[in-house]
Order: C-alpha cells, then structure tokens, then sequence
C-alpha cells in the first residue's frame, strides 16, 4: 500500500498516456472525447494534489514544491497560452456544426464572426483535437513537475510494458484472422479504408499510426534497459567497494528484463506493416546495437578482452541478421520489396502531393491561427483540381503533420508547440554541452568511446533522442501524431528524460 500511495502521481499519469493505446490509438473521436476529459481531471487531482516525494520531503512539502515550479516554469505559461488559443474558435464558429465538405464544395464561404481570432469549421472536429493536446500537455507538466527521477522512469516503464502487451494482442489478432481493431468491424474504426490485417494492427486502424507507436515504444524500452544495466554495474561497484557479495540471484533478471518489450515492439513495429516503421525501425535498431556495442569495447581496458568481445560480437550481429531474415513477417516482406527511392524521397518532401499544395494554400489564406482543428478536411474539397480526389476514408490528412498543423493552427499555434518541445529538449542539451566541455580535461583513456560528443550523453538519453527523431522523420510523409496516443507518448517521453540524469530522488 504504501508503494501505491508514494507512486501514485506516476501510476496516473502512466494510466492516462497508456488508456489512450486501448481507445484505438486516440484517433476515434467519439470514444476520446467523453472519456479523456473525466481521466484527465482525475489524474490532475492525483499529480497536484499527492506528487512525489523526495527522500527527505514530507507530503507538504512536495506540494508546495510542485506547485511552485510549475508557476515558475516559463514553460508552463507556454502550454496555457496554446491551451487557451484552442479554446477561441468554439466562440468563433465559421460555419455549423451541420455543414459539411458538400455544401463547402458548392461555395459556401466560412467566415467566422471575428475574421482576426483563431477559428473553427466544425466545433466537434475541433473539440476532437483540443482532446489530444489537453491530454498530452498536462500530462508533459505533471511528469516535469510532479515527479521524481525515479517516477519519471516508473512512467515510462509502465507504458512499455503496456505496449507490450498491445504488441502482443496484435499478433493474437493477425493470429486469428480479427476483422479490425479489438474484434471491431475495420470499416468502423478511423482511417482503416479496406478489409483485412493489411489494415491495422493491435487498436490501430491506420497502419503508419501503430508503426510509429511501437517505434517509440521501441527506442524507450532500449533506453530502459540500458538505464537498468548501468544501474546494475553501479551497484557491483558499490558492493566491490563496500566488501559485499559481488552478485545477486536476480542480477541477471535486473539488468535484461527491458529486452522482453524492447523485441516484442519492434516486432509490433514491423507487423503493423507501415513501411516507413519498417525502415526507421530497422535503422534504429542498428543505431542502438552499434551505440550498446561501442560503450561495452570503451570499458574494456584489456586489448585481448577487446578482441574477444568484437569477434563475438560480430558473430552475434550476424546471428541476429540471419534470424531476422528467416523470421521477418510475410507481409512486412511484402511492403520491403515495393519501396522505391524516388517514391520515398518524393513522399518526405511533399514534392508532386496534391495534398501538400492544398495545405499550403489554406495556410496561405489563414497565415496567423489557421482554420481550426481538422479544418483541412472541410475547407480542402473546394482547392482540388479536376482529376484530383481526396480518398474515401483518411483523406482528411496531408500526410505531412507539419503542414496540416500548420494549416491548421496558423504559424502562432505550430511556434507555440515548437516552443513546447524545446523546452523540453534544452535542459538535456545543457547537459549535453556541459558535459562535452568537461572531457576537454580528460585524460584519453578515461574518455568515453569515439565520436565523444555522441558517447559522453547518458546511454538512455541518447536511444529517447533516437526515438523521438524517427518519430519526426515520420510525420515528413505521413500523419503519426494525427494520433492522440502517439502526440502524447513522444511528449511525455522527452519530458520523461531528466529521470534518466543523476539527481536525488
């Protein structure tokens, strides 16, 4: 129990980014909307009212604590002002609730009552997106503020294994030949245009939304895991010092036990079929064996030692490529073999997208605030030229998350959740840079392995970066964080990366 009472602001927040994974990944409006307002209260009542403690703080003093950095946090009154801003066009309707991309084709001319202010086309479309931000932001403050290191972790620690869990549920699915999403009919569910597994996987009816998912889930559970080695080499250390027993029984349980989740993703990754998670997948998969690999040789001082371990370790990454090729899905074989260069670099650059031209058009029109939350499916029909079509269902999207927000929600709205991620992202390139200044003094064989300036960053830190850039690589040629699940996992998890730093708690 009194685990519970000191974790409970971690639990909740954990509840929160990973409730949003089973409600078909955020994306379906009418579950999200009368749902995540009711979590969210409740975990802010949790967050602010019992944060956690540090180890010699009282439950006051952690409140008064919490409190008063979140009203010194520049970043705080940053989240409010966006916040604030989506709440405008609910006062500020261009068209009815009832008018819909018809009659906007017939020309039917949306001017909201004030033309300045930011506006909406349809106030429940609009609602719908103002639910994944009043989700995502807070929780991004909670975690900031209302967390320990060590809660921070628990966050993180809690949504992986639930990924897990929806990585494994997506296979049962493929497994059992499940209709659509959660035994759901596929055409019900968002995004999902025809029958069959090629069209979602776990709670996702869009495959590049789960893709991205499972990516993220991915890159933290690798991050977790190198957190939990470190941690582990730590405290044999403590113990070699101190004189006790070098190991323990579970030692080995404690330092690997992040690998269950970190596979079972990447295969939910490669299995959701997007082929853009295959490859960004794959990539940083290398990425992060080639980061673990190199830090291992770095702590070896034995030249023999060294030589061992590369030849292992070379014939490891040669097993794992050979197991990976015998076993690698049929269908991910499939979306493998039908990528093309030029129809990748033409998909991130938006380079002969109809879609890109009518987002930008629209933004053109609507420079300052845009036009309102999934305006771009209302107010897109009418920019269309003959020949060109939007698609039955998904069409609503750019594929570009960067310009539909920006079309959207104008340059004040996509500088405002800019902002957002910069703050969260500068305290870490603090460190960062501290850190690359302090080996300056160091002697050559106490430095980190080479390149330092990538090595000198705390392991767990560098696969969150990892992540996160895939994630944003991603929304180039299609529409990840159009998903509430995604939007506030990448979020949360930059938050998150401070617990991975030393400090007390």
């Amino acid at each position: 129990m009194s685990f519970l009472v000191s974790n409970a602001a971690a639990i909740a927040v954990a509840a929160v980014v990973s409730a949003l994974g089973w409600m078909f990944g955020g994306a379906r409006g009418s579950i999200l909307v009368p749902v995540m307002p009711w979590l969210i209260v409740l975990m802010l009542e949790i967050v602010l009212c019992f944060p956690q403690r540090h180890s010699n703080e009282t439950t006051y003093d952690a409140r008064e604590r919490a409190w008063r950095e979140i009203k010194r946090d520049p970043l705080t009154w940053v989240i409010v002002g966006f916040l604030v801003l989506l709440l405008v066009p609910f006062v500020n309707n261009g068209l009815c609730v009832d008018c819909d991309a018809d009659k906007i084709a017939q020309g039917i001319d949306p001017e909201p009552a004030v033309t300045f202010l930011p506006f909406c086309v349809s106030r429940f479309d609009h609602l719908k997106v103002v639910t994944w931000f009043y989700t995502a932001l807070p929780a991004v403050i909670a975690v900031r503020h209302c967390l320990v290191a060590r809660g921070k972790r628990m966050v993180l620690a809690l949504v992986v294994w639930n990924g897990a869990l929806l990585s494994l549920l997506g296979f049962v699915q493929h497994a059992l030949d499940a209709p659509g999403p959660l035994w759901s009919e596929a055409s019900g569910v968002p995004l999902a245009y025809q029958t069959g597994p090629r069209d979602f996987f776990s709670t996702f009816g869009y495959p590049n939304m789960a893709g991205d998912y499972f990516t993220l889930l991915f890159g933290i559970a690798v991050a977790l895991w190198r957190d939990a080695r470190i941690q582990l080499r730590l405290s044999r250390e403590e113990k070699d010092i101190s004189g006790a027993a070098a190991k323990r029984p579970r030692a080995f349980w404690d330092g690997n036990h992040f690998l269950i989740p970190a596979v079972i993703c990447f295969y939910g990754a490669l299995n959701s079929l997007s082929r853009a998670a295959i490859i960004l997948a794959t990539s940083s998969a290398v990425v992060y064996i080639l980061h673990a690999f190199a830090s291992y040789l770095a702590r070896l001082r034995n030249k023999v030692a060294r030589v061992r371990a590369l030849a292992f370790g070379l014939l490891g990454i040669a097993l794992l490529v050979f197991v990976a090729s015998l076993f690698i899905p049929d269908g991910a074989r499939r979306e493998v073999d039908s990528l093309e260069t030029a129809e990748m670099l033409d998909r991130v650059s938006g380079r002969g997208q109809y879609l890109t031209r009518v987002a930008t058009e629209l933004w053109r029109e609507h420079k300052l605030f845009g036009c309102g939350g999934w305006g771009f499916a209302h107010l897109s029909p009418q920019k269309l030229l003959p020949g060109e079509s939007l698609q039955v269902l998904g069409g609503a999207n750019v594929h570009n998350d960067y310009l539909q927000f920006l079309a959207e929600h104008g340059i004040v709205g996509f500088g405002l959740i800019v902002v957002v991620v910069l703050f969260l992202v500068w305290p870490i390139c603090g460190v960062w840079r501290r850190l690359a200044r302090e080996t300056r003094f160091m002697k050559p064989k106490d430095l980190p392995a080479r390149p330092v300036q990538i090595f000198i960053l705390p392991a767990p830190l560098f696969c969150i970066f990892v992540a996160a850039i895939c994630s944003l690589i991603h929304a180039f040629g299609d529409c990840p964080f159009r998903s509430a699940a995604v939007l506030t996992l990448f979020l949360v998890s930059l938050a998150a990366m401070p617990g991975f730093l030393p400090e007390k708690g």
